[in-house]
């Protein structure tokens, strides 16, 4: 099979954002759009557009609030489309999109997308999930085409649990359509929010293995004055951070900014990038500030980070759970002022064409 005007691939997706799986679609949609295919892109959530979709993709919106209650309605989907390559990301959602096509005996060809290194976020799972997965995984695995990873970590993590499916798997790395984030860049800031003048950034769902903590701790011990950090993201663990920056006294230093229009814009202006992840893929946040030619700082997370950072041409990793050395190597930087100068290598290796290049080799 391969890309042309005739044939259509359906994307199935939780939400347009919220997470950087959920936007790694939104790009593949567009990505596939653009190659001339007919994309239909399936949003489970009753989230609402907040991204830029190409006006040829159809977006079909289940809006329910969990991925397990779209099953009816997949189960429609898949009797009336029987020949469209299905791509979807996330264990849970895999699996929920795995029983469906059984269930309707549906032929097409299913990618199924690894987005983080599983095995290290399993058990922050509840007791039946994680059951649930651990029992699912390797049965119902078995009857997609091809398993998508996003960084070598990713690949060694999940053959360390399935080395039978060794056959199956490709690493394709996140699409970036550099040419739409720098034109989002490019329309400023817009948000109610006052905008200090010198700022590091961290884009991240506020959730235990993102490590906020620990980033709100290091940030509190900066010496770096006029520094201020914006957080950009939501999620269950607001109230804590919240708690924890009145504690620390720092809540004229810390913004939280949930979730924000134009990310883009801010991330492009801020002297640093920051990410404290502990269980990653290839984090989206870390490549789109890389192409925004934004500074990073990250642990050294088992992760795509190192890939990304590509030798620390484009920024730094630090392996530490000390927050003051965390805390020295953000002054350091600052007080540096570093530039990025944005490799055609990296442009390359993550441009739209290439990964659709490598994706209509598999399908």
């Amino acid at each position: 099979m391969s890309f042309n005007k005739k044939k259509k691939i359906t994307i199935i997706n939780y939400a347009y954002s919220g997470g950087g799986s959920e936007r790694v679609l939104c790009n593949f949609a567009n990505l596939f759009s653009q190659m001339g295919y007919g994309v239909d892109l399936i949003i489970l959530s009753n989230d609402q557009k907040r991204v830029s979709i190409d006006k040829k993709v159809n977006i079909i919106a289940f809006g329910k609030s969990r991925s397990f209650y779209c099953l009816p309605k997949l189960l429609k989907y898949f009797l009336k489309n029987r020949h469209n390559p299905v791509l979807s990301s996330q264990r849970h959602i895999n699996l929920i999109v795995l029983i469906a096509k059984l269930i309707t005996f549906n032929k097409s060809d299913f990618f199924l997308r690894e987005s983080t290194c599983y095995n290290l976020l399993i058990d922050t799972e509840p007791t039946l999930k994680k059951f649930v997965i651990r029992y699912l995984t390797p049965i119902l695995y078995k009857n997609a085409k091809k398993i998508i990873c996003p960084a070598e970590d990713v690949r060694i993590d999940f053959l360390s649990s399935y080395p039978y499916f060794k056959n199956k798997i490709e690493k394709i790395y996140n699409p970036i359509d550099f040419n739409a984030l720098k034109n989002e860049a490019s329309k400023g800031i817009n948000t109610n929010q006052i905008i200090p003048k010198k700022y590091a950034v961290a884009v991240s769902r506020l959730s235990p293995e993102k490590n906020i903590k620990f980033l709100i701790e290091s940030f509190s011990k900066i010496e770096t004055k006029d520094l201020k950090l914006l957080i950009l993201g939501e999620g269950r663990e607001r109230n804590n951070i919240t708690k924890q920056i009145n504690e620390l006294g720092i809540q004229n230093k810390v913004i939280l900014m949930g979730h924000v229009k134009n990310p883009h814009a801010i991330v492009s202006n801020a002297v640093l990038s920051l990410s404290t992840s502990v269980v990653e893929g290839l984090p989206n946040a870390v490549l789109e500030s890389i192409a925004l030619e934004t500074p990073i700082l990250a642990l050294r997370a088992i992760s795509g980070v190192e890939e990304l950072l590509n030798n620390n041409k484009c920024g730094y990793t630090i392996d530490t759970n000390d927050s003051s050395v965390f805390a020295a190597k953000i002054d350091q930087i600052v007080s540096s002022n570093i530039k990025i100068n944005l490799l055609n290598e990296f442009k390359l290796q993550y441009s739209f064409k290439n990964i659709g290049q490598q994706f209509e080799r598999l399908f």
